[in-house]
């Protein structure tokens, strides 16, 4: 907004710089003979003009008669003499130049509304539209230059301000305060350049430079979720940023000069921000996309496009309040709430985030008092309110600031999120090379050879870690003991359960070959141990002369010809501790194959999602295991697959 110290600033940097300056003269009381016959670098005009409601081309004359103007003051509201609900008003100053005048140039900041700056009649300049129903002002200096032609030899100016007025301005109805009393002012053509540059300093350099801080803060968070690509919080703020960054520079834009498509990017890019910021909230706080929530994000992005109706004079404060702030403030109040909930429930992120949403929310909420005060024309407020604070020589707005520690809170929460993430990944790695070392140990490398029997094994894990296992033991008398199974989970857990149950195996072989003795014994000892999960199972004996005894706890049953044997089925182990598991009896003749599988194979799928199914498994069940193996993981492997075949020699 505009500032009242950066002119000051500029009139001593002036003085140092312009080495035939004199002190700057101040304005008379009488607007109709201002005195600049000592002109040096600058003279300000005001805060007395003579003034005219309506809209008269008559007006910019110099010999116009303005001895029936009222004369007012900058420093006082419109509604102060009466104004209200004005379109266009008129400024008129006479000024007594040293006779032989030149390189003059009139200066103008921080006027509320478009404008037309008219010297003798000439126009010299002019800010936005004058027709049509956009009517913004700028806070930036802008210097139009007077042709020397358009002095008098005398040195007379006549100075005419044509306003027009934006009738919805946060200045209250009618604007009531178009210019201000250090608005309008003389400076010569060469000065211009050098006071231009500071203003732009130390008017523009803030906002610059945020923007410029927003951006690298929007590209990090880009680069990080295109490296991360589940956490799409990521996303959001870089959204968010970019939107920001938008806005800062199109306010960059405004500062120099108004345009109704900047001003409309400004509002679409603050639509923008706002949808990504309750976004942002909503994925920190890992909240489902419900119903009232999306709708309070569509209709208080929605309520941005208000002040942007307003910029054009159409509404009132009645649609400013009820149309943008209702929306806007109730999202200031429910995210630092809902991110209150989260901190206390003990979501880290949400702490680094609330004081800088805390920060944001009171500085729309102070910005919305502002505005009240204005619109119910509370004057004697209005010095009361604090815009922004001093940093040096530079006045930086309460808003920025707070947008500055926002930034700086989603970066830290950035850097923060993702070394928790880098140390969660670390962790599972860990993990999986543990569980993928002890399944190295615990699944066989080699089959053994037993007499009378020719064995082959494939196993082919989903991931780094499967939960499929099985194993193979000669047994006296020339017979082979087989179990398979599949459990529950993956990594780590299924790792240890794994090792658990090969270990209960591999005990049991020395004192019993039952089937159903040997899952029993594993029921029992998973529900003693592993903490919830459940394991299919099939244990077979093949004796030497080819009878087959097989007790199954919940598996696929093998395959025997191309044909699913009719096994009776226990519960898998874990689930029940009064299980038992019945064995039945079948014999290999010499030639035969009997096929073992674990689900990844029936559960394989393809691009449309067909499951490959038991009909097929039974259709390759006798072919190898690397060819079974094969067959499902081109169809397309969804889980661990395991084949085991097992045939008799003659």
């Amino acid at each position: 907004m505009r500032s009242r110290t950066f002119l000051a600033f500029g009139f001593l940097l002036l003085a140092a710089v312009c080495t035939a300056c004199l002190q700057a003269q101040p304005a008379a009381p009488d607007p109709r003979h201002v005195d600049a016959t000592q002109f040096g670098a600058l003279v300000q005009l005001g805060p007395n003009w003579l003034f005219a409601p309506g809209d008269n081309p008559a007006w910019a004359s110099p010999t116009f008669d303005d001895s029936a103007w009222k004369t007012i003051s900058a420093e006082e509201q419109l509604t102060q003499y009466g104004y209200r609900n004005l379109s266009y008003a008129w400024y008129r100053i006479h000024v007594h130049l040293r006779p032989g005048t030149r390189n003059l140039a009139v200066g103008v900041a921080g006027v509320n509304g478009s404008y037309e700056v008219y010297a003798n009649g000439a126009r010299v300049g002019a800010n936005g539209q004058m027709r049509n129903r956009f009517r913004a002002g700028h806070n930036i200096l802008l210097a139009f230059p007077v042709p020397d032609s358009a002095i008098t030899p005398a040195g007379d100016l006549v100075l005419a301000i044509r306003c027009a007025v934006n009738t919805l301005s946060s200045n209250g109805s009618g604007a009531s305060r178009p210019l201000a009393s250090d608005s309008i002012f003389l400076i010569s053509q060469e000065s211009a350049p050098l006071l231009a540059s500071y203003v732009v300093a130390h008017q523009a350099g803030p906002a610059l430079l945020l923007c410029g801080f927003a951006l690298v803060v929007a590209l990090v968070s880009f680069a990080l979720f295109l490296a991360l690509r589940t956490q799409f919080e990521y996303l959001a703020i870089s959204i968010y940023l970019f939107a920001a960054s938008a806005v800062l520079a199109a306010l960059v834009r405004v500062y120099f000069k108004s345009s109704l498509p900047v001003y409309a990017l400004m509002w679409v890019g603050l639509c923008l921000e706002n949808f990504a910021l309750i976004e942002v909230v909503r994925l920190v706080l890992h909240l489902p996309r419900k119903r009232w929530l999306l709708m309070l994000q569509v209709i208080s992005s929605l309520a941005f496009f208000v002040p942007l109706l307003n910029s054009l004079g159409i509404g009132s404060p009645a649609l400013q309040i009820v149309g943008f702030y209702l929306p806007v403030l109730t999202v200031k109040v429910l995210l630092p709430l809902l991110l209150l909930r989260g901190w206390f429930q003990g979501n880290r992120d949400a702490g680094v985030l609330l004081p800088a949403i805390l920060i944001g929310s009171l500085a729309d909420y102070w910005k919305f008092v502002c505005d009240l005060i204005s619109w119910t024309h509370f004057t004697s407020l209005y010095p009361l309110v604090v815009f922004s604070i001093s940093i040096g020589s530079y006045d930086v707005d309460f808003y920025r600031i707070g947008d500055c520690i926002f930034y700086i809170a989603l970066l830290l929460f950035l850097v923060l999120r993702t070394l928790a993430i880098a140390r969660d990944r670390a962790r599972v790695a860990a993990e999986l090379e543990a569980a993928r070392t002890v399944q190295q140990v615990l699944i066989p490398e080699d089959i053994p050879t037993i007499p009378g029997f020719v064995l082959h094994s494939v196993y082919k894990p989903a991931g780094q870690v499967g939960g499929d296992f099985f194993q193979i033991v000669a047994v006296k008398g020339g017979g082979v003991l087989a179990v398979i199974g599949d459990v529950s989970g993956k990594g780590m857990p299924a790792a240890m359960t794994v090792s658990l149950l090969v270990g209960t195996v591999r005990t049991l072989a020395h004192y019993t070959q039952s089937p159903g003795e040997i899952l029993a014994a594993m029921n029992q000892r998973m529900l003693a141990r592993s903490s919830g999960g459940f394991t299919t199972c099939l244990v077979l004996r093949a004796d030497a002369d080819g009878k087959l005894t097989i007790a199954n706890a919940g598996h696929i049953a093998p395959y025997l010809s191309g044909k699913e044997l009719p096994l009776e089925n226990g519960l898998p182990l874990g689930i029940a501790a009064d299980s038992t598991y019945p064995e039945s009896a079948f014999r290999l003749v010499p030639g035969e194959q009997l096929t073992l599988l674990t689900d990844g194979v029936v559960e394989a799928r393809d691009k449309a999602g067909a499951l490959f199914g038991f009909e097929r498994a039974a259709a390759i069940s006798g072919k190898s295991a690397d060819q079974i193996a094969k067959t499902a993981e081109l169809f397309g492997q969804d889980d661990d697959i395991t084949a085991l075949t097992l045939a008799r020699t003659a």
